[in-house]
């Protein structure tokens, strides 16, 4: 299993390439609520949520528990320390994927610099 950052998730909603689905379904690709959200955000009409909120209803979907919300603060800090700065929400995308020890599908660069501070993170190589 892997988690789909937002990222990738409207890459392959706009360009409706096929590797997409293929990547997605041989690596069972999952989301958040975070992803989710953010990908709801972008909806310019009522027609654009429902075609969104249906396209995310494909995808298994990983909870966040409530006690990783301590993690978070704590890998903020961390970052913070090490001179990075990064999204709120992608802090507790990569906070996910490490307590559900799987890889995480970006194509945000800023992840790379989040993978180096904590070190657990583990970033799926862009497979095309």
């Amino acid at each position: 299993m892997i988690l789909v950052d937002t990222s990738v998730l409207i890459d392959a909603l706009r360009s409706l390439d096929p590797r997409h689905a293929e990547v997605f379904t041989r690596r069972q690709a999952a989301i958040c609520g975070v992803v989710r959200a953010e990908a709801l955000a972008g909806a310019r009409t009522p027609a654009d949520a429902i075609r969104l909120g249906e396209a995310l209803a494909a995808f298994p979907y990983l909870p966040f528990d409530e006690s990783l919300w301590a993690t978070v603060g704590a890998n903020i800090a961390l970052l913070r320390r090490a001179g990075v700065t990064a999204p709120f929400p992608d802090v507790v995308i990569a906070t996910l994927a490490i307590a559900q020890d799987i890889e995480l599908w970006t194509r945000d660069a800023h992840f790379l610099r989040l993978q180096t501070a904590l070190g657990r993170l583990r970033l799926l190589p862009e497979p095309f």
